[in-house]
């Protein structure tokens, strides 16, 4: 079970959403748990790499699918992994950026890596791609 918490300043931590202090009234009183702790990543963060990949395909002529081109900048920045076919070829898979399956600071490293790979690829300036996103966040 995941539960979100929150860490208060006398250093205790509460359920953050309703959802949670449900599924926290299954777990016994009086019993010890252990937990992970991560940094949930920002949802406000992940709309904005949608946006520098909007951005991106809405000035390119390269694609005509949008999804094409977000796997391909994750690959050529460098977020995948190998796998075999069938036929024993090696085919590059683009890593998930599921909240669960990529926390904060590796989103973050694909965010800055992809804007690198745009510049790179598409010769857009780096400054106006950043002005461009910031005019939306």
């Amino acid at each position: 079970m995941k539960l979100t918490l929150v860490k208060n300043s006398n250093n205790t931590f509460s359920i953050a959403y309703n959802s949670d202090y449900e599924k926290s009234k299954k777990l016994k009183t009086g019993i010890e748990f252990e937990c992970e702790v991560k940094k949930k990543r920002n949802y406000k963060f992940h709309k904005k790499y949608f946006a520098l990949i909007n951005l991106v395909f809405n000035n390119q002529e390269k694609y005509t699918n949008i999804n094409h081109l977000r796997n391909d900048l994750t690959k050529v920045s460098g977020f995948y992994t190998i796998r075999k076919d069938l036929q024993g070829n090696e085919v590059l898979e683009v890593d998930s950026i599921n909240f669960s399956s990529m926390d904060e600071l590796k989103f973050n490293d694909l965010y800055n890596k992809t804007l690198d790979s745009i510049v790179k690829y598409f010769e857009f300036d780096k400054k106006s791609i950043l002005d461009n996103i910031e005019q939306h966040f």
